[in-house]
């Protein structure tokens, strides 16, 4: 399976994200799917996705622009707690070859 490219994003690129990724990489450990995680701001995410398009984005903030049909995961659920298997599945759902 090749590496699955995840674009994780947040207002600042820096807290967040920082969190999620943490979070998203177990996941995708556990579930023995390879990646290459990146982190950036929901600002660079429209300019990202146009040089190399991911298989994937999660985000901690709604993405109001284009994203090319990459599919986008709302990644809170890692921040809150509630109803992290929901994102959890998701993310797997779309990354499994």
């Amino acid at each position: 399976m090749r590496k699955k490219r995840i674009y994780i994003c947040c207002g600042s690129g820096i807290a967040t994200s920082t969190v999620i990724a943490k979070k998203v990489k177990e996941v995708l450990d556990k579930n023995s799917i390879p990646y290459n995680v990146e982190q950036c701001t929901v600002q660079q995410i429209s300019s990202k996705v146009s040089t190399l398009k991911p298989d994937l984005i999660v985000s901690s903030a709604q993405i109001t622009t284009d994203v090319q049909d990459v599919p986008v995961v709302m990644g809170r659920s890692f921040l809150t707690g509630i109803k992290v298997q929901d994102t959890i599945d998701e993310i797997v759902n779309i990354l499994k070859d």
